[in-house]
């Protein structure tokens, strides 16, 4: 049993997670995150589909110009007494055009096409951005997921240690007669509770870096990365009205109503524009050559009649104006129904800014909390690591037996794992904080 155990803590005590290649600390796996995503890649082509969309001749402004061709040949054979040629002929006829339309005035429309075509470039720059914030966040809780992890396993080394070094001193003691079968069995049944808790660990660490390397898009088999930053925090004191001040800045769920707003009041402009004139220009410039031959002889020469060939050069410009003087009131509905979407947007942005701002002042009792529980649990852990050295002394004067001082161990443990756990909920919260507000610390 005694070689068992001592295998068992070559085995545990060195996890695969600690024999790696390289350290990640908390700034390269943001680095790797941002550039790894598939997200901020897909973000980077939409913006420049918007970049490209964001013309003055997507908008209007600019005239087209229009080639056309044509080549025609028609061969007839009208035997129609009332008609002016009886017989067989043909007509043929290649020529071409340049056609050119040149919007002049639409009511300022074209100028506010090309205000949209802006907004949805920054409305796509703006996603790439909230792309990025949420990453970070995922990433920040998750590299801490990790490091509570691993604080986790090495008080359960700590306790798998203390409770091999009882078990030897338990079989010491047996062999001179102080100790029973019973007590020695307590503590075997504890060290491999002990090992099956570290055996659960070390899977719960493997899910966790497996969820943290799933986000920085790296597989382990590949790049496979320690972390061994210590895992505490620092008790920030907050500003709820700056934090108030920076959420009405940053939050990004704010500045994308913002912008849905303002395209809401390009639509309105737009609808606007439609009771107002349009005014184009048209012109056409072409040139053709026509083949005309009748299959017949010429009365007046008895010969057949020759091919004749023949040219035109034609040229147009001409000005067009379309007002709409009436449509039932349509146009004056959609103005009014623009109108109304606006309203309908500025008060969806008051209603998210109020909401955001009850989640923040949540958050904000929330972190105070935390910190509170952090520093109770600071007190706890103090005493509980006193406690078990004093039990410890005591088990060894033999002044209490093994089911107690299992007790204090597993008290020792819970102390330790509050400990880790309002650390944690303190770093967590402060992100959530961070992410709600739009803008991480540095």
């Amino acid at each position: 049993m005694k070689v068992l155990l001592i295998t068992l803590l070559g085995f545990l005590l060195v996890p695969e997670f600690l024999i790696s290649q390289d350290s990640l600390s908390l700034e390269k796996a943001i680095s790797l995150g941002i550039e790894n995503n598939y997200g901020i890649r897909i973000a980077d082509k939409s913006i420049l589909i918007a970049e490209n969309n964001n013309s003055w001749a997507r908008a209007g402004r600019t005239p087209t110009v229009d080639l056309n061709g044509q080549f025609s040949n028609t061969l007839i054979n009208d035997n129609n007494e009332a008609s002016f040629l009886q017989g067989t002929y043909y007509s043929g006829g290649l020529g071409g055009s340049l056609d050119a339309q040149w919007l002049l005035f639409a009511g300022g429309r074209v100028g506010i096409a090309k205000d949209q075509l802006s907004q949805l470039v920054d409305q796509q720059k703006l996603l790439k951005e909230e792309t990025i914030h949420n990453l970070l966040k995922d990433i920040i809780q998750n590299y801490h997921d990790v490091l509570l992890q691993q604080s986790r396993l090495e008080i359960m080394e700590e306790l798998y240690r203390l409770s091999l070094q009882r078990l030897e001193y338990e079989e010491t003691r047996k062999e001179f007669g102080s100790s029973n079968e019973y007590n020695l069995i307590q503590f075997e049944e504890a060290v491999i509770t002990d090992s099956i808790n570290l055996v659960n660990q070390r899977t719960m660490i493997d899910i966790s870096i497996r969820n943290l390397l799933q986000n920085l898009k790296v597989y382990r088999d590949e790049d496979y990365y320690a972390i061994n930053d210590d895992f505490d925090v620092i008790a920030e004191s907050l500003d709820i009205e700056r934090l108030h001040s920076t959420l009405e800045e940053s939050n990004y769920t704010l500045k994308s109503l913002s912008v849905i707003y303002q395209l809401d009041q390009l639509n309105t402009r737009l609808e606007e524009s439609t009771l107002k004139p349009v005014i184009s220009l048209n012109g056409s410039i072409g040139y053709s050559r026509n083949a005309f031959n009748f299959f017949k002889d010429n009365p007046n020469t008895g010969e057949p009649f020759d091919l004749i060939m023949s040219n035109r050069i034609n040229g147009t410009l001409s000005a067009n104006l379309n007002w709409n003087i009436y449509d039932g009131g349509v146009k004056n509905q959609n103005v009014e129904n623009a109108k109304l979407q606006e309203e309908i947007s500025a008060l969806t942005f008051e209603e998210a800014k109020f909401e955001l701002k009850n989640q923040l002042d949540i958050l904000y009792k929330n972190y105070n909390n935390q910190l509170e529980l952090l520093e109770l649990s600071e007190i706890q852990l103090l005493i509980a690591a006193k406690n078990l050295n004093i039990t410890n002394e005591r088990f060894k004067s033999g002044q209490i037996n093994s089911l107690d001082f299992r007790a204090v161990q597993n008290q020792y443990l819970n102390a330790g794992f509050n400990r880790l756990n309002a650390i944690y909920n303190v770093i967590i919260t402060k992100s959530e904080i961070d992410w709600l507000v739009g803008s991480f610390a540095e």
